[in-house]
């Protein structure tokens, strides 16, 4: 029988997994928590890009109050923390290192308003995108 703590824990991995999942997102629990290491390192993998087969280790904490460690002690080892707290706004957090910001997050928003680019200039020539 699991302990109440990692009830609890599974939980709001599950939780994530389920809002992440709703908004489209591309994202899996890891087997036992990440307690395996390697490819199974993180709560949660989350596939950033299809075409690159990009994942990234997701690390997620709850807490009932905001006593949460430090984020950058999250951070080690991981790409993405998802801190969640039981009341109060912002209801959680997304952090994301600076490394993962700067080579995954900013090349995809930069790719969509490319994208964004190309279609609304086809549309104002009158292209079609069939």
């Amino acid at each position: 029988m699991a302990s109440k703590s990692k009830n609890k824990g599974s939980y709001h991995e599950r939780w994530f997994l389920k809002l992440f999942q709703s908004l489209g997102l591309r994202i899996k629990k890891q087997p036992l928590s990440g307690s395996l290491g390697g490819e199974y390192k993180g709560d949660l993998l989350w596939n950033v890009d299809l075409y690159k087969d990009k994942n990234l280790f997701v690390e997620v904490k709850y807490r009932d109050k905001a006593n949460f460690p430090n984020v950058f002690n999250l951070l080690e080892d991981r790409d993405v923390a998802l801190c969640k707290r039981k009341i109060g706004d912002p209801r959680y957090c997304v952090i994301i290192s600076d490394k993962v910001f700067e080579q995954t997050i900013i090349p995809l928003i930069n790719k969509a308003q490319d994208y964004d680019v190309l279609i609304n200039t086809s549309i104002l020539k009158g292209e079609s995108n069939d």
